[in-house]
């Protein structure tokens, strides 16, 4: 605990000052996060005894990541990309099987295509408080239901994904993103509905709860306790950020369409 209290002191100011830089900036750590991402589930799954199809895994996450802002020939690069899959499938097959090819690339085009909402919303005049807010919202969750599982927490949420995540943990979490986002209503969005506010905490806090158990999920699967070691004491960054990959769309379309 005191290691990862320690990393968190350090590393947040740290992300924050990156992501004031300038948009550039915040789009080229989230290009490395999604890189380091599908790497860390590619050494995940080698562990397991499945071979990962790095190539083409590399490819369909480029391909999705550009997503955000379209590049010439994209349909059909992304064909090739497709085509790449099958045909190393085919050949490499039975020394590459079905589920590791399955697993390759959905976690490509899942790392991929969620991230690119957040160099999507880099890119907006008021990038970086908006992904800043995603930020927010996403620890608000985290440090909720943190606290709330540890105080009150007797009714297990997901036993089988989570063994520590609480019903009463999720509330914590709900509650606490909701009072951030009502605090950035105040700050920020006041012309705006208060309700949609609301909405937006819940669902992001959803959105943070259910991706963490997703990557739980996976980790369990793939028979490993963290994603990695990069982080002292919090991991990899899937551990870090398996919360943050889903809040970020649901903060863009919240921002495109009921902000």
């Amino acid at each position: 605990m005191k290691t990862r209290v320690i990393t968190a002191l350090i590393g947040a100011p740290l992300l924050i000052a990156i992501m004031y830089l300038g948009s550039y900036y915040r789009i080229a750590i989230f290009l490395l996060l999604a890189f380091l991402a599908l790497r860390e589930l590619f050494i995940m799954m080698q562990a397991k005894g499945l071979t990962p199809l790095v190539l083409p895994g590399y490819v369909i996450l480029l391909l999705s990541l550009s997503l955000y802002s379209p590049i010439p020939y994209q349909e059909f690069l992304f064909f090739l990309g497709i085509m790449l899959v099958v045909i190393i499938s085919v050949i490499a097959y039975p020394k590459i099987d079905f589920a590791s090819t399955g697993v390759s690339i959905f976690f490509a085009g899942y790392c991929g295509v969620l991230l690119s909402y957040a160099l999507r919303i880099s890119m907006m005049e008021s990038g970086f408080m908006l992904i800043m807010f995603a930020f927010l919202l996403t620890w608000a969750s985290d440090v909720g239901g943190y606290f709330a599982g540890s105080r009150w927490g007797k009714h297990k949420l997901a036993p089988l994904l989570s063994p520590n995540k609480t019903w009463e943990g999720a509330a914590g979490g709900i509650l606490m993103s909701v009072i951030i986002a009502l605090l950035f209503y105040q700050l920020f969005f006041s012309s705006s509905l208060a309700l949609v506010f609301v909405l937006l905490g819940l669902l992001a806090s959803a959105g943070a709860q259910f991706g963490d158990l997703f990557i739980s999920g996976l980790k369990r699967y793939m028979g490993a306790k963290d994603s990695g070691n990069l982080i002292p004491g919090h991991g990899g960054v899937l551990d870090r950020f398996d919360s943050f990959i889903l809040v970020v769309p649901i903060v863009y379309y919240f921002v495109i369409y009921a902000i």
